[in-house]
């Protein structure tokens, strides 16, 4: 996939599914769901690093959307983060940029996985 075809599948919609079957393989205690995305970002994988990028931008995009408004005239500070979603998502493409990739990450990194199809 190039990066045009990456920009226009790497939808707000698109990362909140694949992120909500990471939730569903976590609960169904898949693990080789969240290993999949581990190998990729161990690996430094570079479509897995786009596809990471794009979601962390999506995300951050969709918390906007939502509570941006709130969050930038918020009178206490618990209004005033982003979501730990968001949080997650930014920290996850981070580590993993800089080649220091988490497990506490994996099944963030195993949802970018099938966003880039190595996870079925």
């Amino acid at each position: 996939m190039s990066k045009t075809e990456l920009d226009n599948f790497i939808t707000p919609e698109a990362v909140e599914w694949a992120y909500g079957r990471a939730l569903m393989a976590l609960d169904r205690r898949e693990q080789h769901f969240a290993d999949v995305g581990m190998r990729a970002a161990n690996a430094r994988d570079p479509k897995l690093l786009k596809v990471l990028e794009l979601s962390a931008e999506a995300v951050v995009k969709m918390d906007e959307n939502q509570r941006g408004r709130t969050r930038r005239f918020a009178d206490k500070f618990a209004e005033s983060v982003e979501t730990s979603v968001t949080q997650l998502w930014r920290e996850a493409y981070r580590l993993c940029d800089e080649g220091r990739p988490i497990q506490q990450f994996e099944w963030i990194y195993g949802a970018a996985a099938l966003l880039c199809g190595y996870n079925i």
